[in-house]
């Protein structure tokens, strides 16, 4: 039960966290690479990391221009010839990129706020617009995303945590958002939501717009059984799209 609706405290976030990581422990998938809860600075918060799909959304991509220097799996091209010696490095397999989201619980709107950021040991995506457009936002999310809307807005900013530039949804519309979702769970009462079961909830209202949602087999059974997470993307259709 929660006790500041559709807040959290400190410690129904720190137990939701714990929670979601639990159940990945137990149940562990292909779409999610790792969930993990970090202590930085005397601050909790939970990561979750996926493999990056370097292939550029072209309708994402506003003009031709924009492709240019891009080749067909996504990796930029380099326009002046390389030596021999360069050549030799980069016959080797690149290394995966990888995205990390991190869930911070927000002091001042008392909401998880969503950062994302890209480790690439390359690093060929660098935290600006373009890249945001060109490889984290799916096609059917760019109107939300333009500007501040019902999800916030997708910007950059420096992570409260490492001080680092990355994207995040600001958490201004977020409580907002997650009392109309708790409103629309179907034959349960907003007080009875767990906090685990609130921030299945938030990733999937908010993590969609980047590419972030919740894999199936994280989904309990009471869940399911009310009907609530088809009002969100699941990972999991990912899968069944590849198939």
């Amino acid at each position: 039960m929660l006790s500041t609706v559709p807040h959290l405290t400190n410690s129904e976030f720190d137990e939701a966290c714990v929670t979601l990581q639990r159940k990945f422990e137990e149940r562990r998938n292909p779409v999610w690479i790792s969930v993990d809860i970090i202590h930085q600075n005397e601050t909790n918060f939970l990561r979750i990391t996926k493999a990056l799909e370097t292939k550029p959304t072209t309708r994402n991509i506003e003009s031709n221009d924009e492709l240019e220097g891009v080749s067909d799996n996504g990796e930029l091209e380099l326009d002046e010839e390389l030596s021999e010696t360069d050549s030799e490095v980069f016959t080797s397999p690149s290394p995966t990129p990888l995205i990390h989201f991190d869930i911070i619980l927000s002091p001042t709107y008392l909401v998880p706020t969503l950062y994302i950021h890209i480790s690439d040991p390359l690093h060929r995506y660098p935290p600006t617009m373009s890249t945001l457009n060109t490889y984290l936002i799916p096609p059917e999310y760019r109107g939300q995303t333009d500007g501040v809307g019902v999800m916030g807005g997708v910007t950059i900013g420096d992570h409260p945590v490492t001080g680092r530039p990355v994207f995040y949804i600001h958490p201004c519309q977020t409580a907002g958002v997650m009392e109309e979702v708790l409103k629309g769970r179907m034959g349960t009462e907003e007080e009875e939501v767990t906090a685990d079961e609130y921030l299945v909830m938030w990733i999937g209202a908010l993590g969609g717009c980047v590419g972030l949602g919740v894999p199936l087999n994280l989904v309990g059974d009471e869940e399911k059984s009310s009907g609530w997470q088809a009002m969100i993307p699941v990972d999991e259709l990912e899968l069944r799209q590849e198939k």
